[in-house]
């Protein structure tokens, strides 16, 4: 977080996100999982927070999570691609239940992946110039 804060322009904008419930990815490595909280604790005083949300929901995660179920059980990697393309695009159209859970707080309860627009404030520019 630091080097997005020294290199941010004042004024200008990051955009974070990062996943929460999401199954194991080691590639190449899989250390942490982050909340709005989280996020939001990471970014500090330094940034300001101009939006907050999920970037997929409740059901999303559901589908995510029996997709690689299913993979689980299966030996060989060839099947294991064709089972992804073609059960995610069976279970795809399902995505859009999230839409009617986004209006709720809870949304978050279950949520696959948070994001976070920031913004670096313009009055750093000064104290900037004046370093």
């Amino acid at each position: 977080m630091g080097e997005i804060i020294r290199v941010l322009a004042p004024g200008g904008y990051a955009h974070l996100v990062t996943p929460f419930c999401h199954p194991y990815h080691g590639y190449p490595r899989d250390y942490r999982r982050f909340t709005l909280d989280g996020l939001k604790e990471l970014a500090g005083g330094d940034l300001e927070v101009v939006s907050q949300s999920w970037r997929t929901g409740p059901t999303a995660t559901i589908l995510v999570l029996v997709l690689e179920y299913v993979k689980l059980w299966l030996p060989w990697r060839a099947w294991r691609g064709m089972v992804h393309v073609v059960l995610g695009w069976l279970l795809f159209p399902l995505r859009y239940l999230d839409l009617l859970f986004f209006r709720s707080e809870r949304a978050g309860q279950l949520g696959n992946h948070c994001f976070l627009w920031l913004r670096k404030p313009a009055e750093r520019l000064e104290a900037e110039r004046l370093q």
